[in-house]
Formats: structure tokens, sequence, C-alpha cells
């Protein structure tokens, strides 16, 4: 399991990745922010060379002014939530109009 800071997470989603105790991490794939109101979210895949990983990074405020991230507002060395991922095919059934 990886171990990163709120603070690491973002720093490696803004520079595209970071070293940590000797492992590179590099992001992969991220999404576009979400809106939730002030508050937006953004899902960040990065890889260690060998495993795939999915962390979020978070930020409130407005485009017309300052932006907080979530390491000003949880702590910098608060643990990130990591999770380790694979790319996989999925079929989604939707209703549609005919």
């Amino acid at each position: 399991m990886v171990k990163m800071t709120v603070e690491q997470l973002e720093d490696m989603t803004f520079e595209g990745g970071i070293d940590i105790d000797g492992t590179s991490y590099e992001v992969v794939e991220e999404s576009e922010w979400e809106h939730d109101h002030k508050h937006q979210t953004k899902n960040v895949i990065f890889t260690d060379g060998n495993k795939y990983y999915q962390g979020e990074i978070g930020r409130s405020g407005s485009d017309w002014g300052d932006w907080t991230y979530d390491s000003e507002h949880f702590g910098a060395d608060d643990p990130a939530e990591i999770t380790e991922v694979e790319k996989r095919e999925v079929v989604v059934l939707k209703w549609v109009a005919v």
C-alpha cells in the first residue's frame, strides 16, 4: 500500500510526479474538477511503475478568488486515501429514447 500525505498527493498532481522514500510516482491520468458549489474534487490515477493507484484531491473557493486546498483545511501531513486500481472495460446499460 502507498503511504502518501494529502500535500504530497496534491504536489504530485500539480507537478506530474513525485519521489517519496526512493520510489517515483507518476501521474497517468486525472479527471476534470467536479463541481459541488464552492467545493471541487479531482481524481488522480498514478503509478509506481508496477501498480496503479487512485487518490482524490479537493479544493474550495471560486474561480474569482483564491482556492484553498484540502492540505490547508485538514493538514498537510494527514494521510491521503489511496486505493490500488486497475483499468477494466465496464459495460453500462442505460434507458435511452428511441
